[in-house]
């Protein structure tokens, strides 16, 4: 099957590596990732150099180059409706449409179906429009104990915590006002004292298999300083737990992303591939973070190397097939982490 794969990162490097071994294998890329060329070349495809956002040259593409399966897996060509465009073609694919992928791209919106959908998990959280609507809000918390996000996309990035990224109470604030500025709104939570962790699921848009629990580590250097980063390592273990998770607190994730998953999809399957819930353990139970649209980064990594399934065979149950099972994707029963070493 001749597959297209855009996105150039790291989670793209080994989706390469995987589709790779049983399809032919197509890129386009802003610049050449040395993995994900190495293996366009052994499967027989080509790349291409190029913006992987202009439609005109995917479609050129996917056209010329008889593309039967289209994987999207980053969150901001998933904004930009490039699987939209592929369906239009009537070529198969693999990751949400925009209107699926709205689940990451608006925090508010995931928020929003947490609150209604399983709000025994929701955290403490308010939107504010206006600055009268953020003075009045911020009123609700002490010192710094609240977390500022930005309601769009910012590559793991934009979420400051109190007491982390800002020690003082009037820079919270500030950071507040300007992406109330940027945006036109800002989202004010609570902040959670426990455990952050994630959990990937694969889904066909009804049935949803999910993988091993994974913790990573957000921050730059040693002993957690420095600045936030998309994540610098990561780890699972063979039981599919995590050192301070049980397996009913694993459930009400698992069933949480269920009826998130069904409600996104209650009229019809416009969210397919990966969805990837945040999640924090407290002393008080399961609280809910965030959803990507997406396998994560460094989380990929781990993932896709304890697949006991070929990853190629579960993108084409998903997106060829439509249909996926626990008998059609498993994971190995052993301990994984991935450790990212950068320059400073």
């Amino acid at each position: 099957m001749r597959s297209l794969l855009l996105g150039h990162g790291g989670r793209e490097a080994i989706i390469a590596e995987k589709m790779a071994s049983k399809f032919s294998l197509f890129s386009i890329m802003p610049y050449k990732n040395p993995t994900i060329c190495k293996y366009v070349k052994e499967s027989g495809g080509k790349y291409f150099i190029g913006s992987p956002f202009d439609k005109t040259l995917i479609k050129k593409i996917l056209k010329e180059e008889n593309i039967q399966l289209c994987i999207v897996n980053n969150d901001d060509l998933l904004e930009a409706g490039i699987i939209d465009l592929a369906r239009e073609m009537n070529i198969n694919t693999f990751g949400p449409t925009r209107e699926g992928a709205k689940i990451e791209w608006s925090k508010d919106y995931g928020l929003n179906l947490i609150n209604e959908i399983v709000p025994e998990i929701a955290n403490k959280t308010y939107i504010a429009f206006t600055k009268n609507e953020l003075n009045n809000i911020i009123k609700e918390f002490q010192g710094c104990d609240f977390v500022v996000k930005p309601n769009g996309l910012t590559a793991g990035k934009g979420v400051k915590v109190g007491g982390e990224h800002f020690k003082i109470r009037e820079d919270g604030i500030n950071y507040a006002k300007s992406c109330l500025e940027k945006d036109g709104m800002v989202i004010l939570q609570e902040k959670i004292e426990g455990y952050e962790f994630t959990i990937m699921g694969f889904t066909d848009g009804n049935n949803i298999i999910t993988a091993p629990a994974t913790y990573d580590y957000p921050y730059r250097f040693n002993d957690d300083l420095g600045p936030g980063t998309g994540g610098m390592g990561c780890f699972s273990c063979k039981d599919g737990l995590l050192p301070f998770l049980t397996e009913s607190d694993y459930l009400v994730c698992k069933l949480a992303m269920e009826k998130v998953l069904h409600r996104i999809n209650k009229k019809e399957v416009i969210f397919n591939g990966v969805l990837n819930g945040g999640f924090f353990k407290t002393k008080n139970g399961i609280r809910f973070m965030e959803f990507n649209a997406r396998l994560g980064d460094p989380e990929a990594l781990n993932i896709l190397s304890i697949m006991d399934t070929n990853f190629a065979d579960v993108v084409y149950d998903i997106a060829v097939n439509k249909y996926i099972d626990d008998t059609r994707c498993k994971f190995k029963d052993i301990n994984s982490y991935v450790l990212y070493i950068v320059t400073q």
